[in-house]
């Protein structure tokens, strides 16, 4: 099939799982980071747990702490992107990863925005909010993003391990961000129990980011559809 030929829609891409080796290599060499090389950048087919497959974001994330190498990938995946004849994109990524080196959250989304707006397609950005952090620092980020609404930010998600962190304890960050404007989406059902959907549809979301696990719960299955909610997911290859 003809796949890259056709005009497509991204709505599901990580910043920092669409690193270009070859810039990843070289932002590593210009800051002087330390790590072992090659940088790890792609999981295996075989990771033993989605807490496994996360770990391969970590090298990607230390070489996006500066602003210009955050714009940079912005735009190179938005280049990429393009080339593969996909005309909408959405780009999420965890603001607060990317604190390391003295950036603010607006400071990081701002220059996440500058790239995707150098890029020939149209391309918007969903903020993260990370399951490990406080619901208290999640709300301060929703309304730090929310002030991009309509300005480049369109929507709030939540990432990271469901096993360990559970997302009702994040439900006033979601209601942060609905307020400031933000549409809502949440990762769930990559790991764990059926139960993780449906906490995510207690958030109020419109999207859930995978969701293949609530398949098990006939009952849950039946409030995503009820509910006219979307899951993202990924065709096999």
């Amino acid at each position: 099939m003809k796949y890259r030929a056709w005009p497509k829609a991204e709505l599901h891409c990580h910043l920092d799982g669409a690193l270009r080796p070859a810039t990843a290599e070289e932002l590593a060499r210009e800051q002087g980071i330390d790590l072992p090389r090659p940088l790890r950048l792609v999981a295996p087919a075989d990771c033993p747990s989605q807490a496994a497959y996360i770990a391969y974001f970590d090298h990607a994330i230390a070489v996006l702490q500066t602003a210009a190498a955050l714009e940079r990938a912005s735009f190179e995946l938005g280049v990429d992107s393009a080339a593969e004849n996909i005309d909408y994109l959405e780009v999420r990524w965890a603001p607060r990863l990317h604190l390391g080196r003295g950036l603010t959250v607006p400071e990081v989304i701002a220059a996440v925005l500058a790239g995707l707006a150098a890029a020939p397609l149209r391309a918007v950005a969903i903020v993260c909010a990370m399951r490990q952090h406080s619901p208290e620092e999640n709300v301060t980020l929703a309304r730090e993003a929310g002030r991009f609404a309509g300005h480049g930010v369109v929507g709030f998600d939540l990432a990271g391990d469901e096993v360990r962190y559970p997302a009702a304890p994040q439900r006033p960050a979601f209601e942060a961000a609905r307020a400031a404007g933000l549409r809502l989406t949440c990762h769930a059902g990559e790991a764990g129990q059926p139960s993780s959907v449906e906490e995510a549809l207690g958030l109020g979301v419109e999207r859930i980011a995978h969701g293949v696990i609530g398949a098990r719960d006939p009952r849950i299955v039946e409030r995503v559809r009820s509910e006219g909610v979307v899951l993202d997911l990924c065709p096999t290859a």
